[in-house]
């Protein structure tokens, strides 16, 4: 082996020398992991393999340091193979670029990516070299656990694209609006928005940009700019047109490109922040990070599935004065929010736009709104607005005139009841009421009498578990424990969605074989789920009178693309087939539930399990080890899941009174009993109903706590389950009283503190308790 490397790096060295130096390849590959010896690189002939085991990043390098002038054109070509179980992993190529004094400004620039499984496959791309550019390195990159196969790695210098630019453009081109001032520089294609009201400049961030603008022409009427624009990742044009509006601070920009798009377009790049600036994310319930603080879980987010930004806009407040922008996301379908710290340190968010099956396809749409004042609250309030004209936002009073039975949810604990035991659900239904838990969404299903029996309870609402999305190869069945009753094996092979045009399955939930390997379901393309999922409702409802369903993964999973070439499908056509899913749970006269939540199925969905939960900080295999409670909590669920410094209640200022937010079924109000009480006043604060997981012998136990937090936790859900959210108050500086106002009056404060705090009326607030006022 020591011999072949020798003679393949004499080989490489010699191409390089032949070249002038218009080209390079490997001289001294290595691979670099962010987990400690979880990365091992093997050289097969001409192809180099890096085997990765670890979740986190890692790389491949041996390149030289290339010196390279700004405006210069470089190509990347290889041919790659991917190898993985897990469909998050990812390959990239791509270059760091570093200035002059040897710092670097991008790890990851140019290039193209893959999603793991992937067959053999030019990687081939184009950029230019940004103007405060020294040098670039060449490498591939990757996250998760794969083996990549990387074979002809390649780097030329091909031209140069300074004849491409319009001659005579001005320095600077402005746009006045009504309170802001849109200003584009057309050195260096940048764009900062004045908000004239506050004075501050909304300018974008320091640091590596290389867009080159090509050229720009006003409209008559001065309300909008054309830009035409070089990518200078891909070397291709973009056009985007951006207009201000007379009526509101607000700032349209309309992208289109022609072609094929190999990685996400971040355009248009993120504002600059600083000290006392927070990050607004809809990611499920909602959370605001101090872009001046380290943070975990914070990333870039897609705006297509209940595990990225559950609404479509992000943006930045002050928290001294709630001045601040938003992004409003108007195609949502193939966007993102990408998230990330500049050189500084800061956190930056923008708009990131994904391929549509490979290709740029319609024009993309965002729109910036200003506040000089409301932070938050006026950021939802404005997207409430968007939404009500888009149709997604349908109250409960609309709601209750379809199905009677959506006031049994308003205000119902959702009940999950399992580990099997002897005990009658509806005895169990009938003691939990009689210690004063009277609204109850009884989960767990059950056999038709005991149906019949919790539905002649008063006040109690009836469900079960389905799911059509993830399915095991029936060749796998004798390997595992378990075999899911729900799973619609009949759709296996010919309605698997695929990942990939070369027949992959996409890769799903992930079961423990017999042998303790783990073997991924695939995935039913929702093109097909409807037929299965019409006939196992129908028939079922014949026999058992259930009131509500639950519908697993169905808005918690991103709106999947496929290529199956007899069900091809796009992510818009995904999120549709999903709706329509939904849609006929509400059809059959059922109250309709899915995971974590989307926005997109508010028309459809009456209550989210998982929407409080925020997903990165669940407590580890959340979604499997349902039943354990845990002793000890886990540092980052203490700072983000029940921090009242970050949670922010988003998803109710905007939806509150069309849907109900309820815990995951793995992070539920039980689960950690250290935190059980702040769990529920979260509840209290939010005004949504409290979720109990547990098997007899922990009831039997705990009854009696279960009944005390149904009492602090559940009220406000029940008086206010048909009122939106209008204000979101936070009382003190290290913003551990917060208070939240209902539309029908409810005003609630929560004192999260250790210490009583002493309202501006007089009454005192214990530590760790909450006042309620307006409530009948």
């Amino acid at each position: 082996m020591r011999n072949k490397t020798m003679i393949l790096l004499i080989w490489q060295m010699a191409v390089n020398a032949a070249c002038g130096q218009e080209q390079w390849t490997f001289e001294r590959p290595y691979v670099w992991a962010r987990d400690t010896d979880t990365a091992v690189l093997e050289q097969q002939d001409t192809v180099l393999v890096v085997k990765h085991q670890g979740s986190g990043d890692w790389s491949l390098g041996g390149f030289a340091r290339i010196p390279v002038q700004p405006g210069e054109i470089f190509e990347t070509v290889c041919k790659m193979m991917t190898e993985s179980r897990d469909e998050t992993a990812t390959a990239s190529t791509g270059v760091v670029v570093r200035d002059d004094k040897g710092k670097e400004l991008d790890w990851s620039y140019g290039g193209t990516s893959v999603h793991a499984p992937c067959e053999w496959s030019v990687m081939k791309s184009r950029f230019v070299v940004p103007g405060n550019a020294a040098s670039i390195e060449p490498l591939v990159i990757g996250q998760g656990p794969v083996a990549v196969r990387v074979d002809g790695y390649v780097v030329k210098r091909v031209g140069s694209m300074r004849d491409r630019i319009q001659a005579n453009l001005p320095q600077e081109m402005t746009l006045d609006g009504k309170g802001i001032r849109f200003t584009v520089n057309c050195a260096d294609a940048s764009v900062a928005v004045t908000d004239q009201r506050t004075g501050r400049v909304w300018a974008q961030a320091d640091g590596i940009s290389g867009w080159v603008l090509l050229n720009a022409v006003a409209a008559p009427d001065q309300q909008s700019l054309a830009l035409t624009l070089l990518n200078p990742e891909t070397v291709s044009e973009v056009r985007a047109v951006f207009t201000v509006s007379t009526e509101a601070p607000e700032l349209g920009v309309e992208i289109s490109a022609a072609g094929e798009l190999t990685k996400p377009l971040d355009f248009p790049r993120p504002f600059a922040t600083r000290a006392g600036d927070r990050l607004i994310v809809p990611v499920n319930e909602g959370m605001g990070y101090p872009v001046n603080e380290p943070h975990a879980g914070l990333y870039r987010m897609v705006a297509y599935g209940g595990h990225g930004i559950c609404m479509g806009f992000f943006g930045v407040a002050e928290d001294k004065t709630g001045a601040g922008w938003m992004c409003l996301l108007e195609t949502p379908d193939d966007a993102a929010m990408n998230a990330y710290r500049d050189h500084h340190g800061w956190w930056l968010a923008g708009p990131s736009w994904d391929a549509q099956k490979g290709r740029f396809g319609y024009p993309r749409k965002a729109r910036y709104v200003f506040f000089d004042r409301g932070g938050h609250v006026a950021m939802c309030k404005r997207y409430q607005a968007h939404a009500k004209r888009c149709g997604l936002y349908i109250p409960f009073a609309e709601k209750l005139k379809r199905n009677p039975n959506i006031d049994l949810l308003i205000g119902a604990a959702n009940i999950w009841r399992l580990g099997g035991g002897t005990a009658d659900p509806v005895e169990l239904a009938k003691e939990m009421q009689q210690l004063g838990m009277d609204r109850l969404l009884w989960s767990a299903g059950g056999s038709a009498s005991e149906i019949k029996g919790l539905r002649a309870l008063p006040k109690v609402l009836v469900g079960r578990y389905d799911i059509y999305q993830d399915i095991m190869d029936p060749a796998n069945h004798d390997k595992i424990g378990y075999v899911h009753g729900d799973w619609v094996t009949a759709a296996f092979p010919h309605d698997l969605n695929w990942s990939a045009p070369n027949g992959s399955w996409r890769r799903g939930w992930e079961v423990k074989a017999k042998d303790g390997a783990m073997i991924p379901c695939a995935v039913i393309c929702d093109s097909k789920a409807l037929p299965y999922a019409r006939k196992r409702i129908a028939d079922e409802l014949a026999t058992k009178a259930y009131s509500a369903r639950f519908i697993d993964t169905t808005v918690a999973a991103p709106w999947f693309e496929c290529y199956h070439p007899d069900h091809p499908m796009s992510r818009s056509q995904s999120r549709q087939y999903k709706m329509d899913l939904l849609k006929l749970v509400v059809e059959s006269g059922l109250v309709c539930g899915s995971e974590t939540g989307h926005e997109a199925s508010v028309p459809f969905c009456d209550y989210f399990e998982g929407m409080l939960s925020v997903g990165p900080y669940r407590v580890p295999d959340s979604g499997r080890d349902m039943l354990r409670i845990w002793h000890e909590v886990p540092e980052l669920l203490t700072k983000y899941q029940v921090g009242e410094a970050y949670r922010l209640p988003l998803w109710e200022l905007v939806y509150h009174d069309c849907v109900v937010a309820q815990w995951y079924w793995g992070d539920y109000n039980n689960k950690l009993p250290q935190i059980w009480h702040k769990r529920d006043l979260f509840n209290a604060l939010y005004g949504t109903p409290p979720m109990y997981l547990f098997d007899i012998k922990q009831w039997h136990e705990k009854k009696a706590q279960f009944a005390a937090s149904y009492k602090i936790a559940q009220p406000v859900s029940r008086a206010t389950g048909y009122s939106a959210m209008i204000d979101h108050r936070i009382l003190t500086p290290d913003r551990k009283v917060q208070q939240t106002v209902f539309a029908n009056g409810v005003t609630v404060t929560v004192n999260f503190g250790d210490t009583p705090f002493k309202t501006a009326d007089g009454p005192e607030i214990p530590a760790s308790d909450v006042q309620i006022k307006g409530m009948n």
